[in-house]
């Protein structure tokens, strides 16, 4: 058999010897590789290829988070341009409002100036009995008691904070209440009041503005005025006398109110009670809620009239008190 021999000098001869000493290189130097280089440093080495794989990590979620951050930006964005637009429309909505509250703040003063000048009208008319017959015989009065209701209900609310009392809501109230008293000074009119349902309402109503602070004394002298015509009648008498709160106001009247008119007023429908002191229960309860003191005080009254009712209520409660 014969064999092939490489000769010492061709190149692939060369190329083994050389892979032959990269080879006995390689393991030379891990052999002394780590008698040369410290195991601190090797470590370290390690460390650094962790930390770098870290910090590809936190590029990576740097970005990640750049990107959401872009995607929030872009709604911010949005957002605040939604934002501006509402308040843009907030504000045309609030000026379309105002100019809405506007026009019914004057329809309302229109309707009240009309309602006024009416009632006004068929108030100055009630002064005439016959007139008052037509207003009970007619088909519009129980319409006028629910619309007397409903605005005495609403005045009630409103009446502690108006700070005119020449205002034509004041007018109108002012209209209405004389109107109903008129009616209650006729017996026709008190009879009816009293039995249609709507006189307990009413008078309820009155007591309520007598006891609280109405600034327009000439509607306080209308209302007591309405009162006393109500007391007139036995029926109305009762119904004054057992109202809960209205010998407080009267009191309230008689010790804190400065006008001649509204004591004169007052008085007369305590003397209307003392009338028949010996007759009704309920009016010597009604009495003995009005302190004499107070009474006496007018004793010394500059006006003759005031002085002579107090003297009359004075005998008509003294009488009763002597008499079982």
């Amino acid at each position: 058999m014969e064999t092939l021999e490489l000769e010492a000098d061709s190149p692939d001869v060369q190329i083994t010897q050389t892979i032959e000493q990269l080879a006995s290189l390689v393991r030379q130097m891990k052999m002394y590789l780590p008698k040369v280089v410290s195991p601190d440093v090797l470590s370290g080495y390690a460390k650094v290829l962790e930390l770098e794989e870290e910090c590809n990590s936190i590029r990576g979620s740097l970005l990640e988070h750049e990107k959401h951050k872009s995607l929030l930006s872009r709604k911010c964005d949005s957002l605040m341009m939604t934002a501006e637009n509402d308040k843009k429309e907030n504000i045309r909505l609030r000026q379309e409002v105002a100019s809405m509250n506007e026009l019914l703040a004057e329809q309302a003063s229109f309707c009240s100036t009309v309602g006024s000048t009416t009632c006004n009208l068929l108030w100055k008319m009630s002064h005439c009995a016959g007139a008052v017959d037509s207003i009970l015989t007619g088909n519009m009065l129980v319409s006028f008691l629910q619309l007397a209701n409903s605005s005495f209900d609403g005045f009630l609310e409103t009446c502690e904070n108006l700070v005119s009392e020449d205002s034509a809501e004041v007018n109108f109230i002012l209209a209405i209440a004389g109107v109903l008293t008129n009616i209650f000074a006729t017996s026709s009119g008190r009879d009816y009041l009293m039995t249609c349902g709507y006189g307990t309402a009413i008078l309820d109503q009155y007591i309520g503005m007598l006891a609280r602070t109405v600034k327009s004394e000439r509607l306080k002298n209308i209302v007591l005025m309405a009162v006393y015509n109500i007391s007139i009648s036995q029926s109305g008498l009762e119904m004054v006398a057992t109202r809960p709160g209205l010998s407080q106001a009267l009191t309230q009247i008689l010790t804190c109110s400065t006008t001649c008119g509204s004591h004169l007023q007052a008085l007369k429908v305590v003397q209307s009670v003392a009338a028949e002191c010996q007759n009704s229960f309920s009016a010597q309860e009604f009495i003995s809620q009005i302190s004499d003191k107070i009474l006496r005080k007018f004793l010394k009254d500059q006006n003759p009239e005031v002085r002579a009712i107090v003297q009359d209520i004075l005998i008509d409660t003294e009488r009763c008190q002597r008499e079982p």
